[in-house]
This record gives C-alpha cells, sequence and structure tokens, in this order.
C-alpha cells in the first residue's frame, strides 16, 4: 500500500523581494567600490616597482655567477637588443647585459665594444594601469663581487614624482597617497630597498626610517 506523503507548499521569492535585494547589494557595491579600485591599484603600482627591483637583482646575481661585470639599463626602447639600446632614466623597460669588455667597475667599456644579451623587459606590458617612473641613473654595474658602480634611487607612482622625494624626511602626520608612492634604493654593495616616501616616520615601509 503506498503511503501518501504530504507535500508542502514551495513558495519562491516574490518580485519585490528580488528587487529589494539587488538595491541593497548595490548599495554595498557603491560603498565598497572605490577603496576596492585604489587596493587593486596600489597592488599593481607596488607590483611594477617590485619588477624593477627583481631586475637590479637578477642583474647582480649574473654578475657574481658570471664572474664579471654585468650592467642594468633603463629604457625606452625594444629591449631584445643589448648593442642598440638607448638609456633613460624614466624608462618603462630595462634591459640586462654583460660587459665583457669592462676593465673595471667605475669605467665604461670602450666604443663599438660587444654586450651579449642576458635578459630584458617592458614592464608596461601587460599592466593595464600606467604608471610613472622616474631614476637619478639610468645605468647601474655590477662586478663579480656583487658591488655597485654607484647607487641607484628610483620612485614610481601614479603621476610624474619628483625621485629626490625619495630622501626626503617624512612628518609624523604624513598621509600615504592611495595608489601610495613606492621608492627603490640600490646601494654601492648592490642591496636593494623598497619605501613608502609618503608614510609617516613611524611606519615600518617608510623612507625616512
Amino acid at each position: 500500500m503506498d503511503l501518501l506523503i504530504p507535500q508542502r507548499n514551495q513558495r519562491g521569492f516574490t518580485l519585490i523581494e528580488i528587487m529589494i535585494t539587488l538595491a541593497i547589494f548595490g548599495i554595498l557595491l557603491s560603498l565598497a567600490g572605490p577603496p576596492f579600485q585604489a587596493w587593486v591599484r596600489g597592488t599593481q603600482l607596488r607590483t611594477y616597482a617590485e619588477s624593477f627591483q627583481s631586475a637590479v637583482q637578477l642583474a647582480r646575481a649574473e654578475a657574481i655567477k658570471r664572474n664579471g661585470y654585468v650592467e642594468l639599463i633603463l629604457t625606452n626602447n625594444a629591449v631584445n637588443d643589448a648593442n642598440n639600446v638607448n638609456p633613460s632614466v624614466d624608462g618603462t623597460a630595462w634591459l640586462i647585459r654583460a660587459c665583457p669588455a669592462c676593465v673595471n667597475l667605475t669605467t665604461a667599456a670602450p666604443g663599438l665594444s660587444h654586450y651579449p644579451f642576458i635578459e630584458g623587459k617592458t614592464v608596461a606590458e601587460g599592466n593595464s594601469a600606467r604608471f610613472n617612473l622616474t631614476a637619478d641613473q639610468s645605468m647601474i654595474r655590477f662586478d663579480a663581487l656583487g658591488r655597485a658602480n654607484q647607487s641607484l634611487l628610483l620612485i614610481v607612482s601614479a603621476n610624474k614624482s619628483n625621485v629626490g622625494d625619495c630622501n626626503i624626511p617624512a612628518a609624523d602626520n604624513s598621509t600615504v597617497q592611495s595608489p601610495a608612492r613606492v621608492c627603490m634604493r640600490v646601494d654601492t654593495g648592490g642591496n636593494t630597498q623598497l619605501c613608502l616616501p609618503d608614510a609617516p616616520k613611524n611606519n615600518p615601509a617608510s623612507c625616512s626610517r
């Protein structure tokens, strides 16, 4: 004998309930939108800066591995021809090349020297958010001990910034921009550091520390 199982009435959402839910979702999205977009652009900017930090670290590692001189060049032109590259302090690309004709850390190779290509990259590729970059040097050279021929200072930001801002002490009540400006420092020992020039002194990421 079959048992009759009582069926409960199935009640769906009414049109009014759906409209109220969508309205609440829209309000929450509008409130969260600007902070989320600022966070995305901040992440993109830091990734942009980290690409140049990685390039410095790679050039230094190649000099140690090859037991010779290696140069990192900031440029705006093609990054696959180590013998025909134009250095630029606001270059959005970088190129790493060996310098077998270099005789010491501070002296450049003679004219018409051959530079074996190691690696190059246009940082803006694949990055929908284009940022501005300014450096105080367009080239840095490393020796077999990982030492640099000179220090390098670089700043990336949403708007054009003065690289000297990386060395100006921030006030205790400084406000970090959104997205935050990022500085990269390279000392003559080949060590790199990323910092925020607008962060207050008590911030661990401040350039003032």
